[in-house]
């Protein structure tokens, strides 16, 4: 523990921190968006850009607590908490967290839906479901490029979100979603999912797709934009709701 850079952080930010991180990812588990106890889910401290928080390597996202989340600097050393990181968290988190400041929240996961629209050449068709239209333009891919364990590869996937992306598809991997905060960012991870997923229901029926015209696709992203903020405070609060509910006294 680094204690020497504690002295200038936000011990009610921090603690807060803690637990919307623990909140996401014991949501995300309830609707099976993890893989075993791998990817990861990060979030700038308020105030800092240079230090975020991170889930420890280990835990299964559905026993997460806030003491289970790291405090940690660019260069990589743990400033707070207990535990270890992974390569490729830590890898991926800095590289996003570094390339785009405005992107406080930063979750990556391997969702079967989003993964597999992500190893497709067509990808999420953002103008054929309601909620797809919700990332019409605000999508971002980047090639396959291997395991991202080094600085290289983080780096790399950190500059492809773009300046207009809200999710990024990992070709062949996975996908990012990034937020101002973690409620926005867990909305968007949620619809993106649904999202994809009626897409391969649809592919997989072999019915005819309807497409809505550009300007009605652009106009329902915007109406999604206008709306999303109070729909995202809204679901957080539900699964802040429903994580304690199944697991009592797991914030304390």
């Amino acid at each position: 523990m680094a204690t020497d850079q504690m002295t200038s952080i936000d011990a009610a930010a921090l603690r807060q921190g803690r637990i919307e991180m623990a909140v996401m990812l014991r949501a995300a588990a309830s609707h099976g968006f993890n893989e075993s106890v791998d990817n990861h889910f990060s979030l700038a401290l308020p105030g800092r850009d240079d230090l975020f928080l991170l889930n420890r390597w280990g835990p299964h996202w559905s026993e997460i607590r806030p003491a289970d989340i790291l405090l940690i600097d660019l260069h990589g050393t743990v400033v707070d908490g207990e535990g270890a990181w992974e390569m490729s968290a830590f890898m991926i988190h800095r590289g996003v967290h570094r390339a785009h400041p405005r992107a406080r929240c930063v979750l990556h996961t391997h969702m079967p839906h989003a993964t597999a629209l992500s190893m497709s050449v067509e990808g999420l068709d953002t103008r054929a479901s309601q909620n797809a239209m919700y990332f019409h333009d605000r999508i971002g891919r980047v090639p396959f490029g291997g395991l991202a364990d080094g600085a290289e590869e983080g780096d790399r996937l950190g500059e492809a979100v773009g300046d207009d992306a809200t999710v990024v598809f990992l070709d062949n991997h996975g996908v990012i979603a990034i937020g101002q905060t973690p409620a926005e960012a867990f909305h968007r991870l949620y619809m993106l999912e649904r999202a994809c997923e009626t897409e391969i229901l649809l592919r997989a029926s072999g019915l005819t797709r309807i497409r809505v015209a550009e300007e009605t696709a652009a106009a329902t992203a915007a109406q999604w934009e206008r709306d999303a903020p109070d729909l995202a405070a809204t679901l957080f609060a539900a699964e802040r709701r429903l994580s304690e509910e199944r697991s009592p006294g797991f914030l304390d």
